[in-house]
């Protein structure tokens, strides 16, 4: 990736914002230490000169200019380091007594801090702190300290806090370079997978580095939602080419029939009826596919609200009381109060009112038919077992699949998406949908989440609206 578009990613405009944060603490820092260290030098070489100042001060008062004059002699003499200075002087600032050979130019700043050269025998000059005394009519006493050691200090603390601070400010920058260049490296990854899938290529999918950080997860769900995307495009294939195949034939028959009925001089009723319940089949199918299409969008989880499981299959089991009971089929139904499942009510319904559809649908007459409501671990099962022919076990898989019917089945109305439906509706409801041997006949279970506490019921159900 070229520079300047890492320049314009956020990620780098980040890092310079936390650069610029972290070289103002790096600076306080320093600011911090500088004054912690330095500023008490200075105030305890301060002290010091004050300390000396009330001392020659007091020996002025005892023994007058001369006995100060020879105070300040034995004091250079006794200073092996040579680190104390001391300079008295007349009205015409003629030296009396002291290490400096003569009274600085343009010093006459009386009790004030001032800071002067002072010049050596080699050519050099010494950095001084002093203070100025008056200390008789017209006399002037200056004492001071030599405070080249605190100057190197300050010199050397200035270098490395402008090279601290620089390295500092290069290190970030640099930090921010690797930083940049590796996100954006990974976001290349995720457009170039996803110019790809634009391109046609749905099988492309973003790469995972196992490192488990926010890009990984990132990807993770990218790959689900591909994953998902993939599925419904496959099942739309499915559906166009379940459609042209399944519905051709019905279509032809009707249109011919129609025509025959245009060219007729006096059509029958019969014919008509036929052809309306031919066009109402159509129609049928067509709702059924719309109405699973729907379930798998999602579009009816925002409607999601505790619903008693126990409670639908009565009510569901109690309309197809007449049916059963017109073919002789005993059907009963054991299904508890308080059977509370997170979910759609209507959707829930439209499962068992299939499921029992197909029982009675394929059921003998004076057969059987138990639906029954349990509970699980953390979950409910709606199971619903009849006595039919039931379905081997090589092809239940495959009848969960849109327009799929076993070949005796096909002389039966229906279009093969009953199931279907079920298992759309199973799997927005993060349930489970199987198909087992009653021996004889077959039994289908739905297995729903439980709802644990009415507390916790609720909550689920006002997060999914």
């Amino acid at each position: 990736m070229r520079l300047p578009a890492l320049f314009r990613t956020t990620i780098f405009q980040l890092t310079l914002v936390y650069m610029a944060l972290f070289g103002a603490s790096v600076l306080a820092l320093f600011t911090f230490i500088y004054w912690s260290t330095l500023g008490y030098l200075e105030r305890q070489t301060q002290q010091i000169i004050e300390a000396e100042i009330r001392g020659l001060a007091e020996q002025v008062e005892r023994r007058g200019i001369v006995g100060l004059a020879d105070v300040i002699t034995e004091r250079v003499r006794r200073d092996t380091e040579r680190r104390s200075i001391y300079l008295l002087v007349d009205a015409a600032l003629r030296p009396i007594a002291g290490n400096v050979a003569r009274w600085p130019e343009r010093l006459d700043r009386r009790g004030e801090w001032v800071v002067f050269l002072k010049a050596e025998g080699d050519g050099g000059y010494t950095p001084v702190r002093a203070l100025v005394l008056g200390v008789g009519p017209g006399f002037r006493l200056l004492v001071g300290r030599d405070v080249r050691e605190l100057e190197q200090i300050n010199e050397v603390f200035r270098r490395a806090s402008v090279w601290g601070l620089g390295l500092t400010m290069g290190l970030s920058l640099l930090g921010g370079l690797l930083i940049g260049f590796s996100a954006q490296r990974r976001l290349a990854q995720i457009n170039r997978t996803t110019r790809q899938i634009i391109a046609g290529n749905l099988s492309q999918r973003v790469p995972v580095t196992g490192g488990g950080d926010e890009h990984d997860e990132l990807a993770e769900n990218l790959n689900a939602m591909l994953d998902q995307i993939e599925k419904l495009m496959a099942g739309l294939r499915h559906v166009g080419d379940s459609v042209a195949h399944d519905l051709r034939s019905p279509l032809t028959r009707l249109r011919t029939r129609l025509e025959t009925l245009a060219n007729a001089p006096n059509p029958s009723r019969e014919d008509l009826e036929a052809c309306v319940a031919q066009a109402d089949a159509l129609l049928a199918t067509f709702n059924a596919l719309l109405r699973i299409a729907r379930i798998e969008s999602g579009a009816y989880r925002s409607a999601f609200a505790p619903t008693d499981l126990g409670r639908i299959a009565r009510d569901v089991c109690e309309l197809y009381q007449a049916a059963a009971d017109e073919r002789g089929i005993a059907l009963s139904c054991e299904a508890p109060d308080g059977a509370l499942v997170i979910g759609d009510r209507e959707l829930l319904a439209q499962a068992l009112t299939n499921l029992l559809d197909n029982a009675v649908k394929y059921t003998p007459d004076g057969g059987r038919i138990d639906v029954e409501v349990t509970a699980a671990p953390r979950s409910y099962v709606l199971s619903v077992a009849d006595t039919g022919p039931g379905i081997p076990a090589h092809e239940r898989e495959r009848m969960l699949e849109r327009f799929t019917r076993l070949d005796s089945a096909r002389s039966l109305p229906g279009n093969g998406l009953g199931l279907a439906l079920v298992k759309a509706v199973a799997e927005q409801h993060d349930g489970r949908l199987t198909l087992g041997d009653r021996k004889p006949g077959l039994i289908v279970e739905l297995e729903l989440p439980a709802a644990a506490t009415s507390a916790e019921t609720l909550a689920r159900a006002e997060i999914s609206r």
